[in-house]
C-alpha cells in the first residue's frame, strides 16, 4: 500500500434527473459518453503514477454494464457505490481507506484542466507536518478536488453538508485549524454552459497538457454532434 491515495468519484449518479436536466440538450446516451470521457481523461492523466499512488475508481453501482473497457483494464481499484448518497460513500471510506493513507485526494470525475503535474503539486502541498487541505474549485465555487493529510470527520461531514460548495463549506469549518491551499477556476462540466466552456477550453493548444489526443477525439465526436449548440 502506498502512502497516497486518489478517489475518483462521479458527482451525479449517471441517471440523475438533475444532471440530465442541466444537460437537457444532449441525448441521454451522450451525457453518459461525456461523463465517461471526463472520467477516463482523469485516469489517463494518472497513468504511470500507480506505483506511488493508490487509485480508487468509484462507479455507479446501477451502471455496471456501462463500465468502460479502459477502466476494466486499468490498475485502479474499482468500487461500485450508490452515487445518490455521498454521505454513505464517505462514511465507508472514512472507516478504512482515509485513515490508512497519509495523504488523500478526492477528485470529482466531471472536472477537467488538471494536469498530471498538478496532482504532484497537490500531494506536495499536503506533505507537511501541519494539518493541511488542498481545495480546487470552479468559478461558481463548486469544489472539484479536496485533499487532506489528516482525516477529520468534521471536514468530511462539512464537505457533504455544504453540498460541496466552497463558501458553505468555509462557513461550517470556522474553527478549523487546517492550513488551506486554494486552486481557482478549474472547470466542472455539469451544464450546457459548462459544455460550451469545455469546447472553448479544448480548442486551445495548452489543453494537450491535460487532455490527450485520444481524449480530444472522443470529445470532438460530441462537439461535431452538437455543433449547432456550440455556435
Amino acid at each position: 500500500m502506498n502512502s497516497k491515495a486518489i478517489y475518483i468519484i462521479p458527482f451525479y449518479a449517471f441517471n440523475d434527473e438533475v444532471l440530465h436536466k442541466n444537460l437537457n440538450k444532449l441525448k441521454k446516451e451522450d451525457v453518459l459518453f461525456l461523463n465517461s470521457t471526463l472520467y477516463l481523461n482523469i485516469l489517463g492523466n494518472l497513468n504511470g503514477k500507480e506505483d506511488k499512488i493508490d487509485i480508487h475508481c468509484v462507479w455507479d453501482e446501477n451502471e455496471k454494464d456501462s463500465l468502460p473497457y479502459e477502466l476494466k483494464n486499468n490498475n485502479c481499484k474499482i468500487i461500485f457505490k450508490n452515487l445518490s448518497n455521498k454521505k454513505i460513500i464517505f462514511e465507508k471510506f472514512s472507516s478504512k481507506e482515509f485513515s490508512s493513507y497519509k495523504n488523500n485526494l478526492i477528485v470529482f470525475s466531471d472536472v477537467i484542466d488538471i494536469r498530471p503535474s498538478d496532482y504532484e503539486q497537490y500531494f506536495n502541498l499536503l506533505n507537511i507536518e501541519k494539518e493541511s487541505l488542498v481545495i480546487a474549485k470552479d468559478k461558481e465555487n463548486s469544489i472539484a478536488v479536496l485533499g487532506f493529510n489528516n482525516y477529520s470527520g468534521e471536514i468530511i461531514g462539512s464537505l457533504v453538508s455544504s453540498d460541496f460548495n466552497y463558501n458553505n463549506f468555509l462557513s461550517r469549518i470556522k474553527s478549523c485549524e487546517h492550513f488551506m491551499h486554494i486552486v481557482n477556476d478549474v472547470l466542472l462540466v455539469r451544464s450546457i454552459n459548462n459544455f460550451k466552456q469545455l469546447y472553448l477550453e479544448l480548442s486551445q493548444k495548452k489543453s494537450i497538457e491535460y487532455c490527450s489526443q485520444q481524449m480530444h477525439e472522443r470529445f470532438t465526436h460530441l462537439f461535431v454532434e452538437y455543433k449547432d449548440l456550440l455556435k
